[in-house]
C-alpha cells in the first residue's frame, strides 16, 4: 500500500535548507549525496507568480534570490504592523510531499498525471495559506524518490507573521494530513494510521528523502 507523505518543518533560519532545495550554492549547483549528478538538470522549480524554471535557469535566479532573501523581501513587502518581528519568529513553512518511491515514479511517467499531481499539491496549500503565500515550489527529480518542496511565508490577511494562525498544534497538523491524502486518493495513496504513535524518520542535515521498503 502507498501512503501519501505530507511533512512540513518551521523555518527560523533557511540558509542550509536554501541551498538543498534551490540546488545552488556559490554560483554552482549543490547535489545532496543521494542525488543524481547526471539527473539534477531535470529538477523543475516555481516563483511566487506561478513562472517555471529549468535548474540551470532557477540557478542563476537563485543567485541573486536566495531562499532566505525571498522570504525577507516577502515580509518586509507584506508585513504591516508596526511590531518588530522576533529573532527566533517563524519566518516559513517548508512542506515535502511525496509518497513510496514505486507510486512517485509511478506518476512521473505520465506528463498529464504528474503536472496534476503538482496543481493538486499547490491548490492544497493554497487552500490552507492563500496563493499568496506560496513564493516557491521545487520539483526535485534528481533523487531516488520524486518528491516537492514548497515554501510558504505564514502572513495573514491583516498583515501579521503568524504561523500559528495556519496551523495550531497537533490537531491542526492531523487534520492536514487527512485532508492531504483524501487529495491524493486519486493516485493511489492513502493516510497512514491516525494517531499511531510510529514517528517519520526525521529530515536530516542534508535533507534526504527516505523511502519504504515494499515487500
Amino acid at each position: 500500500m502507498s501512503y501519501a507523505v505530507m511533512r512540513l518543518q518551521k523555518i527560523k533560519n533557511s540558509g542550509a535548507l536554501g541551498k538543498h532545495i534551490d540546488r545552488s550554492s556559490d554560483g554552482s549547483i549543490s547535489i545532496p549525496e543521494n542525488a543524481s549528478p547526471i539527473t539534477v538538470a531535470n529538477n523543475i522549480h516555481w516563483d511566487k507568480n506561478g513562472k517555471s524554471y529549468t535548474q540551470n535557469e532557477w540557478t542563476l535566479f537563485s543567485q541573486a534570490n536566495p531562499l532566505s532573501k525571498r522570504i525577507n523581501d516577502e515580509i518586509k513587502e507584506r508585513y504591516s504592523l508596526d511590531k518588530k518581528i522576533r529573532k527566533d519568529a517563524v519566518k516559513a513553512v517548508e512542506y515535502i510531499m511525496t509518497s513510496d518511491h514505486y507510486k512517485m515514479n509511478e506518476i512521473f511517467k505520465k506528463p498529464e498525471v504528474y503536472s496534476q499531481w503538482v496543481k493538486d499539491n499547490k491548490a492544497f496549500l493554497a487552500s490552507i495559506y492563500g496563493e499568496e503565500n506560496i513564493i516557491s515550489m521545487h520539483l526535485h527529480l534528481d533523487e531516488q524518490t520524486p518528491h516537492m518542496h514548497a515554501i510558504v511565508v505564514p502572513i495573514t490577511d491583516d498583515g501579521r507573521l503568524s504561523c500559528k494562525s495556519f496551523v495550531d498544534g497537533k490537531r491542526d497538523l492531523a487534520e492536514q494530513q487527512t485532508q492531504y491524502s483524501k487529495l491524493m486518493e486519486k493516485y493511489g495513496m492513502h493516510r497512514g494510521q491516525e494517531g499511531s504513535t510510529a514517528r517519520h524518520q526525521k529530515v536530516n542535515s542534508n535533507y534526504k528523502i527516505y523511502t519504504r521498503d515494499r515487500a
